[in-house]
């Protein structure tokens, strides 16, 4: 074909008649039988201007490289006239000769060889064989070296199994480890050939060791040299090839021994200094993590492109068209949505589908006035009969409009509004619903070619027919859910609705509740996650960013190597935006072991009654007692004795030295009595003594490490007392309920230091308290400060058994449990505690490797990664401001987290959203949502069980324990 297409293109003018068709014919013979020959005895052939032109032509180039084929040979097309006869005759035969050999790749490597004659045989070779003949082994290694390149490459592109396939391959294998790769085409082939196994282990093997240099960068370096043939010579050299040998020896024949008061050199200098990427932030950084959720290559390779750094919006633009929306990556878009707009409880304030309002118990990740909006539009433009949905014209039936409105504006306010599953946390429809409406409302004879009910469908509900979706038949009726009676019973969201500027975060201020003359919310500054994303993080937090040296390349070859891996570095947010970024140790996505069988990663699994999770090839477990059933009876960790003589290690009490043990503390680490945090200052007070030395005054500040990396883990502030006026706002409490902006002020002002943070105004301010955590704190505010519920009035006297069940656990009688809120709540016992609480609770595994890497990235610092930073980042993610979240680390070494209701008398609605967000939370963490994986302590937790049941009787923690206390005392009179 291809030779048909140059000799048409030399067919003779009619010109001449029968006589230039006969002198045709006769020079045809004479030729076909001849040797072939090199251009230039075509070229003698010729005269004036085509002749210059066919001079400048070479055999060797234009056997070697086919654009530089077609350029040359248009030219002459150009300026050589048919009435040349025998020049074309000689040109066509030598074109015919060069595409008959095509077929054969070792035509790319002519132009490396040394004598003129091994270089003609090579350009009109159809194999090898010519060669051996014509060339001297000894004189031409690198040409028979790139020969024997070439035919291997050429062997492994014919394992293709479609045109496409071939042709993706040939552009990484031709010339392989010599000419340049366009950047992005081995990602393309392994793509393209994902059907070819045998073709994907020799295409792997083949570049695994080639370094492919981009050297259109140094081309400019070329242009400043005074010598002619150097210039030329550079510029040659860097088009042709990216081999730094090859480009090394035409440098030194054509411009001699490098020198760097030379330009060229200096320029080469310069541009081969890489840029500084480690600072380099992704176009979204959140959105990065929903690429793995792509279920094809493709997806996943364009939406690593259109997020990447450094990238043109084309790419994004490539990616919305061939990957949002199409049925098989519902999950990535549904990802990508929930990285903008994560679904929150409750919606108010919408007027046309106002049926949507207080449905306090519902999920929804668009309850604004915009998307009101937009529902009603969308319902007025039926009128004409006429829907496009998803870029079709579809034609209603003539009753749809009419009868059908209702069901219409539910449709549109569920698909603008967005409900949301509990579970999953999707906001697609359930197909029964959509099939039902789409196919009873089209005129299907009207509608474009292969569009069907079935097609629209499935871009709008899950794949699955029991995967979670949206009802529709919910939310066609106005909510159900009891109206508040008084404002003290109100479900409010104070963050829910865009309170603060373009560039802050709302935080809630849950000292401040309703009826309250306070700020309900405060905007704090925040970095951005990118500059194609709207999600922001606060001041101070440390982010995860993935690594692109990870991304699409890395994961396609993971795919045919049966690996993985992820690469990612850690960044901090400061004023200035994300930056000091660090990277961190790459890791492989391995499955787990287990006896005979393979868990792969993110699977869970049981061990006896102990519930697991396979991470990144590390086994994380709870460490539950068991006792040959899951519901096991209750009982401490290792066996250990419900004794209460606590011991102390860093950051953390233990109820005992068993207890203690269990957790992993050496007797090293394991002190009897409690270390002072300001040793040799009198407690409080911040006086210049102790660890902190002259002009500076120690402060108290509990702190729970999660890795014993993490050797020093500080349990004390210094405060420069030299100059309050330049230090930063950092409130803190002092035991007379004022509040100081700074601790520097509290310090020179003699005041007794309390508490971090502004004074609470919803708890109690004297009087000592037992927390969850075992340890005793000196108020109820003090306790709940560090996010930790109060489990009973006075010190800590006992540890409680460990059960999943909601109810007393300990029979002390000097411990007396406060009544529950409600008897008959959704609750909890924490383990190790004593008394029952109303709330939603969840039992939270983390990965200790994971959180060792992290601290590897930060220089092991115990402020980057600790208890208090992982639950006030879980904390920004409980939306009800009635509602607030605390956790502790337990003795199992788990971490509890319950998020209670902080009214005196709730209701049962305000009672239930608590356990409603506690239940979103442990979804977040088990789906690997972004909001989760971005934050760098929150990436290290692996699973989240939810605690949280019903109270075995209506008898209230207080009449158990006043029983208790009698039977107590009866016992000992009647001992006396």
């Amino acid at each position: 074909m291809a030779s048909s297409k140059y000799c048409g293109r030399a067919r003779l003018r009619k010109e001449g008649g029968w006589r230039w068709q006969a002198r045709l014919i006769v020079a045809a013979v004479t030729f076909a039988f001849a040797n072939s020959q090199d251009i230039s005895a075509c070229c003698s052939k010729a005269e004036g201007t085509c002749r210059s032109v066919c001079e400048k032509m070479s055999l060797v180039e234009i056997t070697s490289d086919s654009t530089m084929r077609e350029e040359r040979i248009q030219h002459i097309y150009k300026f050589c006239a048919p009435q040349s006869i025998e020049f074309w005759i000689c040109m066509n035969h030598t074109i015919q000769e060069i595409v008959t050999g095509m077929g054969w790749w070792g035509r790319g490597c002519c132009a490396i060889g040394h004598s003129t004659s091994c270089r003609h045989a090579c350009a009109t070779a159809k194999d090898a064989s010519p060669l051996r003949a014509a060339c001297r082994q000894s004189d031409e290694i690198a040409l028979f070296d790139c020969v024997q390149s070439q035919q291997e490459a050429q062997w492994c592109c014919s394992q293709a199994d479609s045109l496409s396939c071939y042709e993706a391959c040939q552009k990484v294998l031709w010339r392989v480890g010599q000419a340049r790769v366009e950047l992005g085409a081995r990602e393309r082939a392994m793509e393209a050939c994902e059907r070819s196994p045998a073709l994907l282990r020799c295409l792997q093997n083949m570049t695994m060791s080639t370094v492919q240099v981009d050297t259109t960068k140094y081309l400019p370096c070329c242009k400043g040299v005074a010598n002619t043939k150097c210039q030329k010579a550079c510029e040659n050299v860097l088009s042709r090839t990216g081999d730094i040998n090859e480009i090394t020896e035409a440098l030194l024949q054509s411009c001699g021994m490098p020198t760097l008061h030379k330009d060229m050199w200096q320029c080469f200098l310069l541009k081969d200094s890489p840029p500084d990427t480690k600072d380099l932030i992704p176009h979204a950084a959140n959105k990065l993590y929903c690429c793995r959720k792509a279920a094809t290559i493709h997806c996943r390779n364009l939406c690593f492109n259109a997020f990447n750094f450094d990238v043109e919006w084309e790419h994004w633009k490539k990616f919305a068209s061939e990957c949002l929306g199409e049925p098989q990556e519902v999950e990535l878009s549904e990802c990508l949505e929930e990285s903008e707009s994560p679904c929150s409880l409750g919606c108010s304030g919408l007027t046309y589908c106002s049926h949507l309002n207080n449905h306090h118990t519902s999920l929804f990740r668009s309850c604004s006035t915009v998307a009101d909006l937009s529902s009603h539009l969308d319902v007025a433009n039926l009128a004409s009969g006429v829907a496009t949905i998803f870029g079709h014209r579809l034609h209603l039936k003539t009753n749809a409009t009419q009868l059908t409105t209702d069901v219409w504006k539910t449709v549109f306010c569920a698909l603008n509004v967005k409900p949301c599953t509990p579970k999953g946390q999707t906001s697609l429809l359930c197909m029964a619903d959509c099939m039902r409406l789409v196919s009873g409302s089209v005129e299907w004879r009207r509608a474009p070619a292969r569009v069907s009910a079935r097609m629209l469908c499935s871009r709008l509900a899950p794949r699955s027919d029991t995967a979670p979706c949206v009802p529709l038949r919910r939310y066609m009726a106005p909510s159900t859910e009891p109206v508040p009676m008084s404002p003290l019973q109100v479900i409010t969201s104070t963050c829910g609705t865009l309170v603060c500027g373009v560039g802050d975060l709302c935080v809630i201020n849950r000292n401040c509740l309703h009826g309250d003359h306070c700020n309900r919310y405060s905007c704090v500054s925040g970095c951005l996650l990118g500059d194609r994303t709207s999600a922001r993080v606060p001041i101070g937090s440390h982010v995860r960013v993935p690594m692109l040296n990870s991304g699409s390349a890395d994961e396609v070859g993971g795919a045919a190597s049966g690996t993985q891996k992820a690469c990612f570095k850690v960044c901090r947010c400061t004023l200035n935006g994300l930056g000091h970024c660090q990277p961190l140790p790459c890791v492989s996505l391995d499955n787990c072991r287990l006896h005979d069988k393979i868990v792969p990663h993110r699977g869970k699994y049981y061990m006896e009654c102990n519930q697991c999770v396979c991470t990144m090839g590390e086994r994380v477990c709870s460490r539950r007692a068991c006792d040959g059933a899951r519901a096991a009876r209750a009982r401490l960790p290792c066996g250990c004795p419900p004794h209460y003589l606590p011991v102390h290690a860093p950051g953390r009490t233990f109820p005992n030295l068993c207890l203690a043990r269990c957790a992993g503390a050496t007797d090293a680490e394991i002190e009897f009595a409690p270390r002072p945090a300001c040793s040799g200052a009198e407690a409080g007070t911040g006086a210049e003594t102790g660890p902190c030395g002259r002009r500076h005054a120690c402060l108290p500040a509990r702190n729970v490490c999660l890795s014993r990396l993490q050797t020093s883990c500080p349990q004390h502030v210094c405060v420069n007392t030299t100059d309050c006026i330049t230090q930063p706002w950092s409130p803190v409490c002092d035991t007379d309920g004022n509040t100081h902006e700074k601790p520097c002020l509290l310090v020179t002002r003699g005041s007794k230091f309390a508490y971090w943070g502004p004074c609470l105004n919803r708890c109690s301010k004297a009087g000592t308290v037992c927390g969850v955590n075992g340890i005793t704190y000196t108020s109820e505010c003090a306790a709940w400060v560090e996010y930790v519920t109060v489990d009973y009035v006075g010190p800590c006297l006992a540890v409680g058994p460990i059960s999943d069940l909601m109810e007393p656990k300990c029979t002390i009688d000097r411990i007396v449990c406060p009544p529950l809120k409600n008897p008959k709540c959704l609750g909890f016992t924490a383990p190790g505690a004593c008394c029952p609480k109303c709330g939603g609770a969840l039992r939270i595994l983390y990965s200790k490797k994971q959180i060792d890497r992290a601290l590897y990235g930060t220089n092991i610092s115990a402020s980057a990664i600790n208890l208090n930073k992982i639950l006030r980042a879980l904390e920004r993610y409980v939306t009800i401001t009635e509602c607030t979240l605390r956790g502790y680390v337990t003795i199992e070494m788990e971490i509890f987290v319950s998020v209670e209701s902080l009214l005196d008398n709730p209701t049962d609605l305000q009672l239930s959203v608590c356990v409603l967000e506690a239940e979103k939370l442990a979804d977040l963490i088990n789906r690997e949502s972004p909001l989760i994986s971005t934050d760098l302590g929150l990436s290290a937790l692996t699973y989240a069980i939810t605690l949280h049941t019903y109270s075995n009787s209506c008898v209230n923690g207080a009449t158990i324990s006043f029983v208790m206390t009698t039977v107590s005392y009866f016992t000992i009179y009647i001992l006396r």
